[in-house]
């Protein structure tokens, strides 16, 4: 066996149970005490290795917890240079020297042991990374609480927490996982890892969407979403057998159960406390009011990232005396999907959504389509769209369909063209104020 002497950092719990396991094999334990300099410890690790050996062969750390209050005197005491240099040290030498810092792995350490009488080369790498990774991770997340402290937030560092691998990624030959920002609340927290396990990249983008519009309708509804695109947003008009995709209610009832009978849903998501005897591939409960939305938004792009303050949809504003709550439902769901973007809304439920085009014409025609590819009536309806209206073919079409209500943000040079044409043909306008595109 290479390894004959170990440093534990500490005699309690699991280290305790680590010591006398290696008693049990033989190997000398030290500790904090048998060094007179910690650093001394330092050089110990790097003789380790030769014929005339006399150095560390295994190092086991404490790196604690964590800072977790905002205090320069409590960070910096935290930081414990020794340990940094001790792990370094081992992880310089790893062919030589083993280093724990989680106690996760103690067992999975005395079984290479009891079974080959030794670590692997293999394993003393990977448990090298995750001591480097933890060090990262503690160094950034001090930088971050000091950055807040010395009023500094724009050296901010994200740092991505790996959860659990999913199922697979956009396609079923991708290698995928979820991660989360270190330290923040994320959206998904309500999900536990063998929740989380069991589906894929889509599954979880569809379902993010779901619950997104769910939550901002502030309001009872069914939300289904397939690829990505609302398709279903209802509270009365239930058609859900054979359906596929990820459907989210903020409610139950019968007839809502009984529509739900033969769906081919990948995820259904229902409010806690709800006994649902449906089946469907995966069936998650949520609490509305504890799903939490970033104060950030960020998307990767190789090796980028883009960072923008997230849309705020609570606080939408009108320019009508009559503040009927589909123009908020029907503005809800224009702003959350990809632009350009029109929803269609009619008697207290979407009709059809038209999204992700480079035209608003084309988003227009494709709603209109789809409403009549399913014998929807969208004559005197809510039509929201993302972005202000600058094309007169758009104008003509909504004077041919009959369109209620127009609600549009406004802030082009052709708001008054748009109000006059609309206004004498009877159809009313509505401003926004706020461009609410999503890309």
């Amino acid at each position: 066996m290479n390894i004959n002497t170990a440093f534990l950092e500490r005699k309690d719990g699991d280290f305790e149970w680590l010591g006398k396991k290696l008693i049990q094999f033989g190997i000398k334990t030290v500790s904090v005490e048998d060094f007179n300099d910690l650093f001394d410890l330092n050089s110990e690790i790097l003789k380790a290795g030769g014929a005339d050996f006399k150095g560390i062969d295994l190092v086991a750390i404490d790196l604690g917890e964590n800072p977790t209050k905002l205090n320069e005197e409590r960070i910096l005491s935290d930081i414990e240079p020794w340990k940094y240099a001790v792990i370094y040290s081992a992880v310089k030498n790893y062919r030589n020297s083993i280093v724990l810092v989680d106690s996760d792995d103690f067992e999975r350490v005395i079984e290479s042991i009891d079974e080959c009488g030794d670590v692997t080369l293999q394993d003393r790498r990977m448990l090298s990374l995750k001591a480097m990774y933890r060090l990262l991770r503690i160094n950034s997340l001090t930088h971050k609480e000091l950055s807040e402290v010395f009023a500094a937030e724009k050296f901010e560092t994200v740092i991505l927490e790996e959860i659990v691998p999913l199922r697979y990624g956009e396609n079923p030959h991708q290698y995928a996982h979820i991660s989360k920002i270190a330290k923040e609340k994320a959206f998904f927290d309500f999900l536990d890892e063998d929740q989380l396990l069991g589906m894929s990249y889509n599954n979880l983008i569809d379902l993010h969407l779901a619950l997104s519009v769910l939550k901002n309708l502030r309001a009872p509804f069914v939300v289904r979403v397939h690829h990505g695109s609302v398709v279903d947003v209802v509270n009365k008009n239930f058609n859900f057998s054979k359906v596929r995709g990820v459907l989210a209610t903020n409610f139950v009832n019968e007839k809502l159960v009984t529509s739900l009978k033969e769906n081919d849903l990948d995820v259904l998501a229902v409010p806690e406390g709800s006994d649902v005897k449906v089946k469907a591939k995966r069936v998650v409960k949520f609490n509305e009011e504890f799903l939490s939305f970033s104060k950030r938004e960020y998307r990767f792009l190789d090796g980028n990232f883009l960072v923008q303050t997230s849309d705020d949809l609570e606080e939408m504003r009108f320019s009508s005396d009559n503040d009927d709550p589909q123009y908020r439902w029907a503005s809800v769901i224009a702003s959350l999907s990809n632009s350009m973007a029109c929803c269609i809304f009619k008697e207290g439920e979407m009709i059809s959504l038209g999204s992700g085009q480079p035209d608003q014409i084309d988003a227009l025609e494709i709603a209109l389509l789809r409403a009549k590819r399913h014998s929807k009536d969208v004559q005197n309806a809510i039509f929201a769209f993302d972005g202000p209206i600058k094309d007169e073919k758009v104008l003509k079409r909504l004077e041919e369909v009959g369109s209620g209500t127009v609600i549009q943000p406004g802030g082009s040079k052709m708001d008054t063209l748009v109000k006059e044409r609309l206004e004498n043909a009877n159809i009313k306008l509505i401003f926004t104020g706020k461009r609410r595109f999503k890309h």
